[in-house]
């Protein structure tokens, strides 16, 4: 399908000058700046928290840490490098392979699942695909530790109230049954909500329900009395349970692992043990750290081996993730196990052209720092577009994403939406005349179709133009949780941002025209 050009005096996309459309150069072509040069040489030993601006160099700096240590004579033995997504992950992966340090990247949930099933011997081999957002938040609540407390002076797998059941006499100090004494008493998740400041009566029911869900038979073991294998098979060849209110039985939520490992922990601490502690590492990096849980943190902490390197990279500006709390890079640097650390705070912008950045800004609803600069190159003005319905928005949409095509076919363009459904149904209308991909897997291409997902997936990602097809009230109100989530989006643009609605706009672009 061949793209038509529509030059029109109302497109709003503004084709890169003819200099700049080569491919962008990767953060580890970029020179080092004194302030980060200052940070990556540091000794070995200490510790190092860089924090930034979207767009500052984080990612940057914390790499060429990495492979400034992998250059001394007293290299790290084993190196884990732990980011929030997937694409992030491919990403760092293939610029530390192009700095020459043999570390392998992995997002937090790979990592923890590997720990955990090294660690301890009953966890589940399948994990739950879609754990519930009201779920997940109970789990990472700060207020779960005091309730950890109550389950670690249990012996494991038994339950204290109930007298007349038999002791279950192990060696291990957790067990997966631990879960389900915690997340299956509404006497200690109520103690939890009780101490916390955002959890809800609606969350711990949904937690109840998960839990008993998650530890009911499944139906391969409820009929595990029929010889006939082929009689346990559906039609469609899938699980039993798949697709059905039970397909969580006999699963383990990724939220689970640091939990198990901090049960164990206090138990061991009661009887004078030492705790099972995860594999440990020699380096450790965290990207976008921001996005971690306190018992995340600990747990990575742990897993540090003694006089180990720490390199930890964020933004609280960019905490989209709403199943967890941040508390700020002190309370991180602490959860780490860190005395002391090293603060690179970088103030020249690389990324996003300076209208773009004033734009994020006032999203925000603060101001810019007085020390900072922009060493980004000159883009377009940011533009908004308001719609009646959602056909005239992808017509729109469609022109100005051919135009660009046509005029500037090596730009990368992304289109960002809050939700994964808004995603899939822009995909559709997009596909209808233009090639489009669902990104949902972290396999980003560098230039070619235009990818569409959703904002949580593009963390320290970029690309030439970004489109917000959401930009209304309902998905973007004026709440903390909206203002990061539509300050991350439009940051991630290099050369212009399109902010489109239907119906009314978000609050946050009273600014804009």
């Amino acid at each position: 399908m061949g793209l038509v050009a529509e030059p029109s005096d109302d497109l709003l996309l503004v084709p890169r000058p003819r200099g700049a459309r080569g491919r962008s150069p990767a953060v580890v072509d970029l020179d080092l700046d004194p302030a980060q040069r200052a940070a990556v040489t540091l000794p070995r030993e200490r510790a190092l928290l860089v924090l930034g601006e979207a767009g500052h160099g984080k990612t940057t700096v914390a790499v060429h840490r990495v492979a400034h240590l992998f250059r001394l004579p007293e290299a790290p033995g084993r190196a884990a490098v732990v980011v929030p997504a997937e694409g992030l992950a491919r990403l760092l992966q293939s610029l530390l392979r192009r700095l020459g340090a043999d570390v392998e990247v992995r997002t937090y949930d790979l990592w923890a699942s590997a720990q955990a099933r090294r660690a301890f011997r009953d966890v589940p081999r399948r994990e739950c695909e879609l754990t519930p957002p009201s779920v997940a938040r109970v789990k990472r609540d700060p207020a779960l530790r005091a309730v950890l407390v109550e389950i670690a002076r249990r012996e494991p797998g038994t339950i204290d109230d109930d007298r007349d059941a038999p002791r279950v006499r192990t060696r291990a100090l957790v067990r997966r049954a631990d879960l389900q004494h915690l997340f299956g008493d509404r006497v200690l998740l109520e103690r939890a909500r009780a101490g916390s400041t955002s959890l809800t009566q609606r969350m711990i029911d949904d937690t109840l329900e998960h839990n008993r869900v998650q530890f009911s038979l499944t139906g391969e073991q409820e009929w595990a009395h029929v010889d006939d294998p082929a009689r346990l098979r559906a039609v469609d060849g899938l699980r039993l349970d798949e697709a059905t209110a039970t397909a969580d039985a006999g699963t383990i939520d990724v939220e689970d692992y640091a939990v198990l490992f901090e049960i164990e922990r206090l138990r061991a601490e009661r009887r004078g043990r030492l705790p099972r502690a995860p594999l440990p590492f020699d380096l450790l990096m965290l990207d976008e750290a921001q996005e971690l849980a306190p018992l995340e943190l600990a747990l990575l902490g742990r897993s540090l081996a003694p006089g180990g390197s720490l390199v930890v990279a964020g933004d609280a500006d960019q905490q989209t993730d709403t199943t967890s709390t941040f508390g700020g890079w002190d309370a991180a640097m602490r959860e780490l196990g860190c005395a002391a650390w090293d603060t690179a705070l970088l103030d020249v912008g690389y990324r996003c052209p300076p209208e773009l950045a004033r734009l994020a800004h006032r999203i925000l609803g603060t101001p810019m720092r007085a020390a900072a600069t922009s060493a980004a190159p000159e883009g377009a003005p940011p533009a908004r577009l308001g719609f009646d319905d959602e056909p005239a928005l992808a017509a729109r949409l469609l022109r100005e994403i051919r135009f660009i095509q046509w005029r500037d076919p090596r730009a990368s363009i992304a289109v960002l939406c809050r939700a994964p459904l808004t995603a899939r149904r822009i995909a559709i209308e997009l596909r209808r005349e233009i090639p489009a991909r669902v990104v949902f897997d972290g396999h980003f291409l560098p230039r070619g179709p235009v990818q569409v997902t959703t904002v949580e997936e593009t963390k320290g990602l970029e690309f030439d133009f970004v489109v917000v097809p959401d930009a209304t009230a309902r998905d973007y109100p004026d709440t903390p949780a909206a203002r990061r989530a539509l300050y991350v989006a439009v940051t991630r643009a290099r050369h212009q941002v399109l902010l489109a609605h239907v119906g009314e706009r978000s609050p946050l672009l009273a600014s804009m025209r």
